[in-house]
């Protein structure tokens, strides 16, 4: 009976501590509207323009993976589609929104931790990035797969040592005490 307590009780707290690490690693970053995103002006890191927003690439997740933003064309003309990663830029509201609260016209800006010319080194937007990129992903979530299965066999293997031992030592106090109570 009181195993089957401590068993729960354990239970109970690791599934406690599970659902506390994803929440905080998951913490709300504000709410964007794709289609307002989409040609957004994009600024390098010394406020210059540099581009506008051509495309948004989400992971499995549905979170953003990436942005396609469409540089040094002139009229519509040329240029070219770069590929900036989740966590080289910040969105932002534009300046002259801040006070304005209408729900259908929220207009953004794309700030790019980046000079102009380090944003003219990202990989370019093609077949070649998208398909190296999708088997670095998935080869990814194969890594963490493998990672998550050998940490549960490594915790189903540690608990049920930890139980064997609890058990013995409850069976060795016991087993002291009525010898206590004999002696």
């Amino acid at each position: 009976m009181k195993r089957t307590r401590l068993v729960r009780a354990m239970g109970i707290s690791l599934v406690a501590g599970s659902m506390a690490f994803g929440l905080s690693a998951q913490a709300a970053q504000g709410l964007y509207s794709a289609d307002e995103l989409m040609d957004a002006d994009v600024y390098d890191s010394n406020g210059e323009e540099i581009g506008e927003v051509e495309d948004i690439l989400m992971s499995d997740d549905m979170s953003v993976h990436s942005l396609v933003i469409k540089t040094g064309d002139v009229l519509g003309l040329g240029g070219r589609d770069v590929v900036a990663e989740r966590g080289s830029f910040t969105v932002r509201m534009e300046q002259d929104d801040k006070d304005d609260d209408d729900f259908d016209d929220q207009d953004y800006e794309v700030h790019m931790e980046s000079t102009q010319d380090e944003v003219k080194a990202l990989p370019e937007y093609d077949e070649s990035w998208w398909n190296q990129t999708r088997q670095g992903l998935r080869q990814a979530w194969e890594n963490t797969k493998e990672t998550s299965r050998s940490a549960w066999e490594d915790t189903k293997q540690a608990t049920s040592s930890a139980w064997h031992n609890v058990k013995e030592g409850a069976d060795n106090m016991s087993d002291r005490a009525e010898d206590a109570v004999d002696n």
